[in-house]
């Protein structure tokens, strides 16, 4: 009986020391992990001083799923051949997401999974949609490609090997269900004015944006 009473001493001593050292610890990590943030935003921000209000809007995302928005810069103007850019704060720098942009200047991404799916129509050939996963430095993974091509003969393949429909429309199904995709217009994104830069540091929240369903 007195070795029971004292395992559970022991056991509720253990609970109270690590409680003790989670109440210690919690409160810095979340002040470094805001301190990364506010980094972040300030580089985000002179970004956005150097870029042609006449041409440009941007908004903030969570591609990946830390604390930390990445920022996204979409053209006014969404012609075909325009894309959006996606930039990361890693190792104290802004790194741009290479094939992060679709077509039409809009951004296609699964929220906090780091996936964006670069997406176009090619005239005279098709549709081609390629997922990418980007890692924290900047680097990327090609997850798969699709191509639907409609000149001169309309057939699909999937990272270049010819599939049928079925096929394609299955995988593209089972890749959309693992990571679920939102898209982003430049109309969805905001102003470049100084009140919007100045305020890009204390009130991020007001310019985070998810998009909608792709």
């Amino acid at each position: 009986m007195e070795k029971i009473k004292t395992s559970k001493q022991r056991i509720l001593v253990a609970i109270l020391t690590l409680c003790m050292l989670f109440t210690l610890f919690a409160p810095a990590a979340n002040v470094n992990a805001a301190s990364k943030r506010t980094k972040a935003l300030t580089a985000y921000q002179k970004k956005l001083t150097r870029l042609d209000s006449q041409y440009n809007k941007f908004a903030l995302i969570y591609l990946d799923k830390d604390s930390i928005p990445e920022l996204l810069i979409t053209p006014k103007e969404t012609v075909h051949i325009a894309t959006s850019d996606v930039y990361v704060y890693t190792c104290g720098k802004l790194k741009k997401l290479k094939y992060a942009g679709s077509d039409f200047g809009r951004l296609v991404y699964s929220r906090k999974k780091s996936v964006v799916c670069n997406s176009g129509w090619i005239n005279g050939y098709g549709a081609v949609a390629t997922f990418y996963r980007f890692k924290k430095n900047g680097k990327k993974t090609k997850l798969k490609k699709f191509e639907e091509i409609a000149n001169p003969t309309a057939l699909f393949k999937i990272n270049g090997k010819k599939v049928s429909k079925q096929k394609y429309n299955a995988e593209m199904k089972k890749i959309e269900k693992k990571y679920p995709l939102k898209q982003i217009w430049s109309f969805d994104t905001f102003e470049l004015t100084t009140d919007n830069i100045n305020n890009l540091v204390k009130n991020y929240k007001s310019f985070i944006i998810t998009g909608k369903k792709f």
